[in-house]
């Protein structure tokens, strides 16, 4: 296979918050990407270099947003997740994982207690339900136990609005209004009762929704003001600024 910055891929898997895809045949250039990521070997090793560090095989690795960096496949497949760097899940790997380094091994992590062959069957897996519960499954043995928060009946009622409405060409004060909360306190609660910003939160049903709209044949153009965003080139930026696409 020749080696390049494109590489070969799977499909891209979006859900709010979280993409990954599967890789292998990549060599590239210094590159970061707005979201936290996760690199996992399926059973052997890759390369990572950033500017403190050459070159250095791992098996599992975790790197910070925006850290510039460069990944040698060494002809192997890997496993990569992206996370919304202010989603709970990014907060706790960050502080538990990176402190102040742009990137770190995880082998010492709890992974150790999958499996032998969990991302070999991970692989073979299509459908979207059996790969997040794949990628929950991961996270959840990476960081310590997020306890689940009861949620307030009125963040409750905003997650349901975000997610059902017809269109997404709303702004956080309508969302605001229709619960009945103010617009900071809406974004306090919304933060710390579902993990995410309610912007983001948007932002990631927007990205969601277009790709649904493509995937199912409709124009690029139409798919992203009908999923809520200005014109194409917005919906471009957007792909760019949360999933580095």
């Amino acid at each position: 296979m020749k080696k390049g910055n494109a590489g070969d891929t799977s499909a891209l898997y979006v859900w709010n918050g979280i993409c990954m895809f599967w890789g292998t045949s990549f060599h590239t250039d210094p590159h970061l990407h707005n979201t936290l990521q996760l690199v996992f070997d399926i059973d052997k090793q890759f390369k990572l270099k950033d500017a403190k560090t050459g070159w250095t095989h791992f098996s599992a690795a975790i790197i910070k947003d925006k850290h510039l960096h460069q990944l040698d496949s060494c002809g192997s497949i890997q496993l990569f997740i992206y996370l919304d760097r202010d989603s709970q899940y990014a907060r706790s790997l960050t502080e538990k994982y990176l402190e102040d380094k742009g990137l770190a091994d995880l082998k010492q992590s709890d992974l150790r207690k999958l499996s032998t062959d969990f991302f070999k069957k991970l692989l073979v897996k299509s459908d979207c339900e059996a790969l997040i519960k794949g990628c929950q499954t991961i996270l959840n043995h990476l960081v310590d136990d997020i306890s689940p928060i009861q949620m307030d009946e009125r963040i409750a009622r905003a997650v349901n609005y975000i997610s059902q409405a017809n269109t997404r060409q709303f702004k956080v004060g309508d969302v605001a209004r229709h619960v009945c909360l103010s617009e900071s306190r809406l974004r306090y609660l919304f933060k710390t009762q579902v993990g995410q910003p309610i912007q983001n939160f948007i932002m990631w049903m927007k990205v969601v929704d277009s790709l649904n709209m493509v995937l199912q044949g409709k124009e690029i153009g139409q798919s992203a003001i009908d999923a809520g965003f200005w014109d194409g080139s917005h919906m471009n930026r957007s792909y760019k600024e949360l999933i580095g696409i």
